[in-house]
């Protein structure tokens, strides 16, 4: 996955398992994220204060904002 040359934004933030599944849901729609502090929030979560951060290119920021939120309103119903 080349994305060193696109602008990110963080979308979501969280523990290991709900970036987890946030990741696999943006990726099967089609669109390509990057875990921020993946590994330091897997080995040490309590050393990630914020959580570890779902980024999406900026260009798609609008639709994984949309798709998170459709999944999180249908994963609490």
């Amino acid at each position: 996955m080349q994305m060193q040359d696109e602008n990110f934004s963080v979308i979501y933030s969280g523990n290991i398992v709900q970036v987890d599944f946030i990741k696999s849901v943006l990726e099967g729609s089609g669109i390509q994220c990057v875990l921020q502090d993946e590994y330091l929030g897997r080995m040490r979560p309590y050393a990630v204060p914020g959580g570890i951060k779902v980024l999406v290119p900026n260009a798609d920021v609008d639709k994984a904002r949309r798709i998170v939120e459709d999944f999180i309103k249908d994963s609490t119903a």
